[in-house]
């Protein structure tokens, strides 16, 4: 019961949120890259309408009620952990990364190869890595790894913590 309340509240909250879809963002890939992604896909344009769509990009760089660290401020995070001279290019790699995913998350949950799941254990990753090498080495590794759920050549449950704890010699948990 209490689940369904809080469920049903949070939608309720996303609903009413006001996105004016007309003035996109600037710093967020240009709305049209998205839009043409939305027409490539015939089955979802079925079950969402390009607007609902277009909200979901936006939440998915923006945050939401549940999860509030949205993708503009977590590239913002890892860049800003980085050497300086680094920068410039995990920025780029973040951005491109960043449209790739979002482009498919933001579809209706049924069709999509991308969720909230994968969300969750990315920024986990992106958070832990510390070393530049790491930064290339884990942003490698989920470009790959999104580019395989798109192609279809890897399947959701193989996308998990040991994935990327054995790949990048991280630990999620440590003692715990």
């Amino acid at each position: 019961m209490k689940f369904g309340l809080i469920s049903f509240t949070c939608l309720a909250l996303f609903a009413c949120r006001s996105t004016d879809l007309a003035n996109w963002p600037g710093e967020l890939p240009n709305q049209q890259h998205f839009i043409i992604a939305y027409e490539a896909d015939g089955d979802n344009q079925a079950v969402q309408s390009q607007q609902e769509y277009l909200r979901w990009v936006l939440s998915f760089y923006e945050g939401t009620v549940v999860a509030p660290i949205g993708w503009t401020e977590m590239q913002s995070l890892v860049v800003d952990l980085a050497d300086s001279e680094q920068r410039a290019g995990l920025n780029s790699q973040l951005f491109d990364l960043g449209r790739l995913i979002a482009a498919e998350w933001a579809k209706e949950n049924a069709g999509r190869a991308i969720d909230s799941r994968m969300l969750g254990i990315w920024a986990s990753v992106l958070q832990l890595v510390v070393s530049p090498e790491q930064q290339y080495a884990a942003i490698a590794l989920i470009s790959d790894d999104v580019k395989g759920l798109l192609q279809g050549e890897l399947n959701r449950p193989e996308i998990n913590d040991a994935r990327y704890e054995q790949r990048l010699g991280l630990q999620f948990f440590g003692d715990f």
